[in-house]
């Protein structure tokens, strides 16, 4: 099933390449993927790609913003619940974040490849519009007392981006290093307890985890893949 949502008409062959494109650059990269590959994949000749999209890298850039239109979609959502307090809110964002990315197990690859080898104009543009967006966010959480304010607010978002993503994308290595002194790998709602536990103020860090669904068995987003690819 695809990842992205379709936005074009139901007879449009757009949609089936945005989404042949995401599967294709997830396994391979910017570099490694072709538009012939892609052309394949979504069952259309390669010159139906450059009439609709150009070349690559101009669909490389327009996955990536489908990616990150989505994203934001999902933790604004999380964030727009007005009845709730501060600290709820930046707790349901923390969980929102984590099961983006569960759920879109492609997308996370695509994120992975942007890192290690893609077109930097479209890195660039990503972080900074989502950075303008949330650092905000948690630069008033920390104002309203709610997270620690003894460190610059995009070091906490930082902070919670890292550690989310490497346990889904090395959740091999986390296992293994937990597993030297006898540790089990944490469920999601045990790893945002214990990420909500390094960003809070003391005086927060007791509220409750939100209802998520807590994956002991954690499945595999085939992003460890990618290091083998690369």
């Amino acid at each position: 099933m695809p990842e992205l949502r379709k936005v074009y008409t139901t007879v449009d062959a757009r949609d089936r390449i945005v989404a042949a494109a995401l599967n294709v650059f997830a396994q391979h990269g910017f570099d490694g993927a072709t538009t012939r590959e892609i052309a394949s994949e979504a069952g259309v000749s390669a010159a139906l790609i450059h009439h609709h999209f150009k070349d690559k890298e101009s669909l490389w850039n327009l996955v990536g913003q489908r990616i990150s239109d989505e994203f934001i979609e999902t933790l604004q959502a999380a964030l727009a619940h007005p009845q709730q307090d501060t600290g709820a809110s930046m707790r349901q964002m923390l969980a929102a974040y984590m099961q983006y990315w569960r759920a879109h197990p492609q997308s996370l690859r695509f994120q992975l490849w942007r890192v290690l080898g893609a077109p930097r104009q479209e890195r660039k543009s990503r972080s900074q519009q989502l950075n303008q967006l949330f650092v905000p966010v948690v630069q008033a959480a920390q104002n309203t007392g709610v997270l620690r304010a003894d460190v610059p607010p995009g070091l906490l978002l930082v902070t919670m981006g890292g550690l989310v993503q490497y346990f889904l994308h090395s959740d091999v290595e986390a296992s293994d290093a937990l597993a030297v002194t006898g540790a089990a790998l944490p469920s999601d709602t045990e790893l945002l307890d214990y990420l909500w536990g390094l960003l809070a103020q003391p005086a927060t860090r007791t509220q409750s985890a939100p209802d998520t669904p807590a994956r002991r068995k954690r499945p595999s987003t085939g992003a460890n893949k990618t290091k083998q690819d690369a």
